[in-house]
């Protein structure tokens, strides 16, 4: 995943397992994917900015439910 490209939150979600099953299904079609989250309980789905409409397209394809991030930090 080293690209010089900001990557960009597409989703978050409640699980862990909601989270790798996002990225696994963008990951099978290509679209590198990653989870900083994983080992916080934050469950953000995160890919490269080139790729973020393609992405999803595809989670919507997929009738994955995406919740836009909180921006309250």
């Amino acid at each position: 995943m080293a690209r010089d490209e900001p990557l960009i939150t597409i989703a978050t979600f409640e699980t862990e397992l909601e989270a790798s099953f996002a990225r696994g299904a963008l990951e099978a079609v290509g679209i590198s994917a990653l989870v900083p989250g994983e080992w916080s309980r934050s469950y953000t789905l995160q890919v490269f900015e080139s790729d973020c409409d393609r992405a999803l397209v595809e989670l919507r394809r997929l009738k994955i439910r995406i919740v836009p991030p909180s921006h309250d930090a």
